[in-house]
């Protein structure tokens, strides 16, 4: 039928939807850097150096119940097996860790905290526990107990890390 024009969707840009409002994926990628930087911020004025979220997200917090196989690290973390090799090596050339070899499978590597590491999980700890405060300081402590409950029934993880 010429002539007949269809009627554009309603202009959506970077900023809002299509209702006005801000994207979720928007609003969370901008919590999630937001969240980092001040734990990132933090962390580079505690007693810990050379230590990154990603260090304490991915490798530290998964050696809290004790030595584990690389291997394990990264099955549990989502992230790549070069990012965690990348990371491991990183905190022991730090003194965070100690890499040695599992008796039972001499091509696996065992990851075990150092008293240095295990000092940094109670700063890490401390710190995310901090930046939380603030969260429920800024905007309550029940909106931040309403996300957490959304996103863990989202992600379905229960109690999960």
């Amino acid at each position: 039928m010429r002539g007949m024009t269809t009627p554009l969707p309603p202009r959506v840009d970077a900023c809002t939807g299509a209702d006005g409002r801000p994207p979720l994926v928007n609003l969370l990628a901008r919590a999630q850097a937001s969240f980092i930087a001040d734990f990132e911020a933090r962390l580079r004025a505690s007693e810990i150096d050379g230590l990154s979220l990603a260090h304490s997200t991915n490798v530290l917090r998964h050696l809290s119940e004790g030595p584990r196989r690389a291997r394990d690290i990264v099955d549990r973390c989502g992230v790549t097996k070069q990012a965690v090799s990348q990371q491991i090596a990183h905190l022991e050339r730090n003194g965070f860790v100690v890499v040695g070899r599992d008796e039972g499978d001499q091509r696996a590597r065992i990851i075990s905290l150092t008293a240095k590491g295990e000092c940094a999980q109670v700063v890490v700890h401390r710190l995310f526990e901090q930046v939380e405060h603030d969260w429920a300081e800024r905007i309550g402590a029940e909106p931040v107990a309403a996300l957490r409950q959304a996103l863990t029934e989202l992600l379905g993880e229960g109690t999960a890390c």
